[in-house]
């Protein structure tokens, strides 16, 4: 039964992150469901999360006012009593809630001593009845702990020489066994490296798609990974050859498709697209393809760099003229796909195993994954070819931007799936709300660039953090 529940606009993830990590440090159990669509409040676990929670924290902003969503669910949580609203931006409440108090974080900058959100730790108490001890944050011990040195058995003076003796011929045994065994390990993993690159094919006259051979595997991830979701229910998957780009689809790749359709973006036909300003994510009139992450034209030096402001709307005009130009059947990979071929085998929580550093990807290294040692933030994306690709050949599947999928989000999809036993070439439910994006961003933490992590957002949705990469049925 989790102790906090919490609504707000999907648009404000990233100022809601940091105050459900220090409610969470404080030791209370939250419940934010970012991927639930709206109009699922009653259903399954979220239904069920929002009936049991003691407090809901509301987080008003220029978006959750507008939101049915955010005011439905304020609404349940005031007839309860439980009501905790909070604002985001310097906004009016919505009819109903004006009479309210609620703690103003429009200016807080992640600052726990912050006397409005002093202020809003002391009414999530008032509802709980519970008080928490505030603690001083502690960084992850990065020092090696070592083993404490034992004493050496001392040997009677009559037996040392003959001891040294025996010890020094089983020293040379050992030895010449940990060579043979070392001799064996190099030579099998030349082996695997040599038939990783035999068996790596590209398609003819389209070098940058390498061929993704089928095979069964586990969807999802265990309950026991760190930063597991409730949405990422393991079940068995079987997918069929396929086709994947190396590589998201580039800002010059991107360039040719408009030159050649003048195609306009949704961002280019509505009014712009989400930046990010480093404290909050603001709509841009003007910013569309052309435009880098914060939302100024990118110089011809980031031609290489992968382009986002593009909606799924966009991404699907793009296969279709791919389609059209090449005769090829290029198409949005599909969930199960792009998670196949992000794990390349593995069943960690990254195909890098069981950590992601920021040697290996794009992501805000303040926020690394599971306690390990923090890494850089680079606050931009980063050419499509950077970093070392995975055992299939394929680039940046972890970090860098979102990847769009073709499939509609659900949040109970997995469980309908586990129910069916193994499962060939899902495709996602019928209709929803929110598409399938993949594969965490440079904005992101490591946590959510996890092989198995879900997200979604509306077809029509576009911002800085969000590209796309092509597939091809053979």
């Amino acid at each position: 039964m989790p102790d906090i529940f919490i609504s707000y606009s999907h648009k404000d993830k990233e100022l809601v992150k940091p105050i459900v990590r220090e409610l969470e440090m404080l030791g209370w159990s939250v419940f934010w469901g970012r991927k639930i669509p709206r109009g699922q409040a009653g259903e399954s676990s979220v239904g069920k999360a929002l009936d049991e929670s003691r407090c809901v924290l509301v987080f008003w902003s220029e978006f959750a006012v507008h939101s049915d969503w955010v005011k439905d669910v304020a609404g349940v949580a005031k007839e309860k009593g439980i009501l905790v609203p909070l604002f985001l931006d310097a906004v009016e409440a919505p009819r109903g809630f004006r009479q309210i108090q609620a703690a103003d974080l429009s200016n807080w900058h992640n600052d726990p001593s912050y006397p409005p959100f002093q202020e809003l730790i002391g009414a999530i108490e008032s509802k709980l009845d519970r008080p928490v001890i505030l603690k001083p944050k502690q960084e992850p011990i990065t020092e090696p702990i070592t083993e404490p040195e034992r004493k050496r058995p001392r040997l009677r003076p009559r037996q040392r020489d003959r001891q040294e003796s025996w010890f020094s011929k089983k020293q040379n045994q050992i030895t010449a066994a940990l060579a043979v065994v070392l001799l064996v390990i190099l030579v099998v993993v030349g082996f695997m490296k040599s038939k990783s690159e035999q068996t790596q094919v590209v398609m003819e006259g389209f070098p940058n798609f390498v061929l993704i051979r089928g095979g069964e595997f586990t969807m999802g991830s265990p309950e026991g990974e760190f930063g597991w979701e409730e949405d990422e229910t393991q079940h068995k998957v079987k997918v069929s050859d396929f086709y994947m780009s190396k590589y998201a689809v580039t800002v010059a790749e991107f360039r040719k498709f408009v030159e050649a359709t003048r195609f306009l973006t949704d961002a280019e036909k509505g009014d712009g697209s989400d930046v990010w300003n480093g404290t909050r994510w603001e709509k841009k009139a003007g910013v569309n393809w052309r435009c880098g992450v914060s939302g100024i034209l990118r110089p011809s030096m980031e031609d290489k760099h992968p382009v986002v402001h593009v909606s799924w709307n966009d991404a699907v005009a793009y296969c279709k003229w791919m389609s059209e130009t090449t005769g090829k059947s290029c198409r949005l990979p599909t969930e199960a796909e792009r998670e196949y071929a992000c794990r390349a085998g593995t069943n960690t929580p990254f195909n890098t195993g069981q950590n992601l550093t920021t040697g290996q990807a794009n992501y805000n290294g303040n926020y690394p994954y599971n306690n390990n040692q923090k890494g850089g933030f680079l606050q931009n994306t980063v050419p499509v070819n950077k970093f070392k690709p995975n055992q299939f050949g394929l680039y940046n599947m972890h970090g860098n931007v979102w990847e769009w999928c073709s499939d509609w989000y659900g949040a109970n999809y997995y469980e309908e799936c586990k129910a069916k036993g193994l499962v060939e070439n899902p495709t996602g439910p019928l209709i929803g709300s929110n598409l399938v994006l993949r594969g965490g961003s440079w904005s992101n933490d490591a946590q959510n660039c996890r092989s198995a992590y879900r997200d979604g957002s509306t077809p029509g949705n576009r911002n800085c953090n969000v590209g796309f990469r092509l597939v091809v049925v053979p």
